[in-house]
């Protein structure tokens, strides 16, 4: 945890400067230059404080200068502005928490948690623990010729490229972490996965399945990063990977006929499954990849509609969508809503939908 300073009157920024350099026990402050100005997502903060607290993110101790999840100190919380939320660490949510947490990280390293933070991966991880989300916007794959084509946020043609081969199923992901999604195919003849992190060039390839899975991708452990994994239609289970080629996740959602999603339904930088019924014209999520639970039930369009998902407002969650393939119409749904927030008209019939933050 960062160690508390002993200075409790106002101090100018130099000073505050020397305190933060003090509660490490460096004797003099590095150069601006010379600090490694680090991230972490927020799956590796929830293990710090797992470490530190016991995931308790409302921690008082009495006798200790250490509050909240992530045990900071009082002075230290003032330092790096942490009473813009509030006066004490454990009095701010947990995201505000974080976010102080990514500043002292970015001052101090790993270190600031001595045990906790090495032990967690703390100084390993690149991630931004709440990027600037952008809104998931539209594109449609012509199987005819393989071409992906992409809309603005207005629904203007953006561009397009082409990658794969007769028979694939075109996925979007960001495959490497650069928050920008792009393209790639899934093969069923042979169960392989391409993908793309320039479009056109074939950066991930991996096989992963049985004949008749359908392939679906996410960023399961919310390391900002997307992974491949499938539903198996004849028992209504998911296999996940978080490497591209270990199965991590098993988990087993739904009925036999439904449609697999996957999402970050709840905003916690996690995407985990659900299922759509055409039958019903429900979507049945769930938060976690763990539980059997459905935590979500949306009933949103019409039969024949295709089930799609997108952040249509930019919040960072996920909500449920469909796509019209008559009218090559998406509809975007408000959060756990039936009210319409997205639509625009693109593609042509016979086009498959694909939705992504360009």
């Amino acid at each position: 945890m960062p160690i508390k300073s002993n200075s409790a009157r106002a101090i100018t920024l130099h000073t505050r400067a020397r305190i933060a350099a003090a509660a490490l026990g460096v004797a003099t402050l590095l150069p601006l230059s010379a600090v490694q100005a680090d991230a972490a997502s927020v799956s590796t903060w929830d293990k710090v404080a797992q470490c530190e607290t016991g995931g308790n993110w409302n921690h008082v101790q009495t006798g200790s200068p250490y509050y909240g999840g992530l045990r900071i100190s009082f002075d230290i919380w003032g330092i790096y502005g942490g009473g813009q939320y509030a006066t004490f660490p454990y009095q701010a949510t947990k995201q505000q928490q974080i976010l102080i947490a990514e500043k002292i990280l970015a001052g101090q390293g790993e270190q600031a948690w001595r045990i906790c933070g090495p032990a967690a991966g703390l100084g390993a991880d690149r991630a931004v623990p709440y990027p600037v989300h952008k809104r998931s916007t539209a594109g449609v794959y012509r199987p005819s010729d393989q071409t992906f084509s992409v809309s603005d946020g207005s629904g203007n043609y953006a561009g397009s490229v082409t990658f794969g081969a007769q028979g694939d199923v075109p996925l979007t992901g960001d495959w490497n972490g650069d928050l920008r999604d792009t393209f790639g195919v899934y093969r069923p003849s042979d169960q392989s996965f391409y993908l793309s992190n320039v479009n056109g060039v074939v950066a991930v390839s991996r096989k992963l399945g049985n004949p008749g899975d359908v392939p679906v991708v996410g960023d399961w452990d919310g390391n900002g990063t997307d992974t491949i994994g499938v539903y198996r239609p004849s028992d209504q289970t998911f296999y996940l990977t978080n490497d591209n080629e270990t199965v991590a996740h098993v988990r087993r959602m739904g009925v036999e006929g439904d449609t697999p999603m996957v999402g970050d339904w709840n905003g916690d930088g996690k995407d985990t499954v659900g299922v759509y019924r055409p039958s019903d014209t429900f979507f049945y999520l769930s938060d976690s990849n763990s539980t059997a639970n459905v935590d979500r039930a949306v009933k949103f369009g019409n039969p024949g509609d295709v089930p799609i998902k997108g952040d249509w407002n930019g919040d960072g969650t996920d909500k449920v969508g469909v796509y019209r393939p008559a009218e090559s119409d998406f509809f975007g749904a408000a959060k756990d809503s039936n009210t319409v927030i997205y639509n625009i008209r693109f593609g042509i019939p016979g086009d498959k939908p694909i939705l992504g933050l360009w």
